[in-house]
């Protein structure tokens, strides 16, 4: 990966459970193991231009029968690697176990190491800037015919052309500026539609390994219109006794998430924007509350300075990321295990999953996990049928690790996800 001599660790992955699943199954203290990572991550910005370990045949430019065996192929991989790392243990252990916690993802022949997709996507977001502009000055060559370009200002027309233009700019930028700063919140804008990818500003690239990922917002109800969801007629009356009392609830979640932050002062905007989010959400402050705990849970969020903010929450575009897909039923917080037909192998596999969860408190993923449905179970894996798509994206981004670790220790190789009513499923 020429043009690139620095590696980035994602601020989740430390305590992840790829990290902490891994570290437990080679019997190696955590932070020992995230120091090879380390030297991974150091040895495949040279040994690994792709991100990916390919077939030496393919690679070298001789034709190669795609049904091949790759097993020498891979034996060198591992090699490699856990001579990168200076690995002592068992020989293929450290491979073995960077597989089965999803470190590296068997895909089309190859295999490719997840903490180089960062770097990948880097270099080719650096490549099509430099073809952009390529283009742009190959196009002006030719509408010149060959003459030089105008340097700008070069006129007295152009120049005047020129600032009309810099203040036209300058007054748009000024009117939608949002002034954080001085404590003042913008009204909410409504909610994008589901398949609009939002981007929240400062937001980096996608991170190398498994994070925190956003909840894509709800649709809108049946039975009514787009308009009438987005745009109530009269945002809900709220006292400030009211707000002031959330916020107090915001903060206490916010000092528990990061120990020893102080409590923040209320903005003076909170009630407004307050009462203009409760009606976003149908008055269900409970799923306001879920997306202040998305929020502080986030690496977004998690990276803020000072972290985990009010003011850095209520901005525009941001805090209606974190809005769970459904309204979260007040009594399933507090229910006991959901009950689960253990008539068949699926069934009994996802009630040892879901126990095991509730034993170890994770009531944050039962709510979620609780709404899939054990199918079947094809050449090994656990088959769990989803509502809809977004639901399956949430799932497996946030959930997919934790779940397929706990289905292997089922006996099973791992986890798929079927959207009820779709024919194919997605292999966590």
């Amino acid at each position: 990966m020429g043009g690139l001599d620095w590696v980035q660790v994602d601020v989740g992955f430390p305590l992840s459970l790829a990290v902490v699943g891994a570290a437990r199954l080679l019997g190696m203290e955590r932070r020992a193991f995230l120091g090879a990572i380390v030297e991974l991550q150091i040895w495949a910005v040279q040994a690994l231009p792709s991100g990916r370990f390919e077939p030496f045949a393919a690679s070298a430019g001789r034709p190669r029968d795609a049904s091949a065996d790759t097993s020498a192929d891979e034996a060198i991989w591992c090699e490699a690697v856990e001579g990168a790392v200076r690995w002592t243990g068992a020989p293929g252990a450290f491979w073995e176990t960077l597989l089965r916690t999803g470190i590296l993802v068997r895909e089309e022949g190859g295999i490719r190491l997840t903490l180089c997709d960062r770097y990948v996507q880097v270099l080719e977001k650096r490549r099509k800037e430099a073809e952009r502009k390529r283009r742009e000055r190959a196009n002006k060559a030719a509408a010149s015919g060959g003459r030089p370009l105008d340097a700008p200002g070069t006129s007295s027309a152009r120049r005047k052309k020129e600032r009309e233009n810099e203040k036209k700019s300058l007054s748009s930028a000024a009117a939608m500026e949002v002034d954080l700063s001085s404590g003042h919140l913008a009204p909410v804008p409504p909610p994008p539609p589901p398949d609009e990818v939002l981007s929240v500003d400062g937001d980096p690239i996608q991170l190398a390994l498994h994070g925190t990922h956003l909840v894509p917002v709800s649709l809108p109800p049946e039975g009514r219109s787009q308009s009438e969801d987005i745009e109530p007629e009269s945002p809900p009356k709220v006292s400030p006794a009211q707000a002031e009392l959330f916020f107090e609830s915001f903060q206490t979640e916010r000092t528990r998430a990061f120990r020893g932050v102080p409590r923040e002062e209320m903005p003076a905007g909170w009630p407004d924007w307050y009462r203009h989010a409760l009606a976003k959400v149908s008055g269900e402050e409970g799923r306001l509350m879920a997306a202040c705990r998305g929020y502080l849970q986030s690496d977004w969020g998690r990276s803020r300075q000072p972290v985990g903010t009010a003011l850095a929450f209520c901005s525009p575009k941001v805090w209606v990321r974190y809005v769970p897909h459904e309204p979260s039923d007040s009594a399933a917080e507090e229910s006991v295990l959901p009950a689960v037909d253990v008539s068949t192998q699926a069934g009994r596999a996802w009630q040892r999953c879901l126990m095991r969860l509730h034993d170890q408190g994770k009531r944050y993923a039962l709510l979620w996990l609780q709404k899939a449905r054990p199918v079947d179970v094809e050449e090994g894996r656990l088959i769990l049928g989803v509502p809809d798509v977004y639901f399956r994206q949430w799932v497996e981004e946030n959930y997919g690790a934790m779940v397929d670790l706990l289905v292997r220790d089922c006996g099973l190789l791992g986890v798929a996800w079927r959207v009820e009513g779709s024919a194919t499923a997605s292999a966590g």
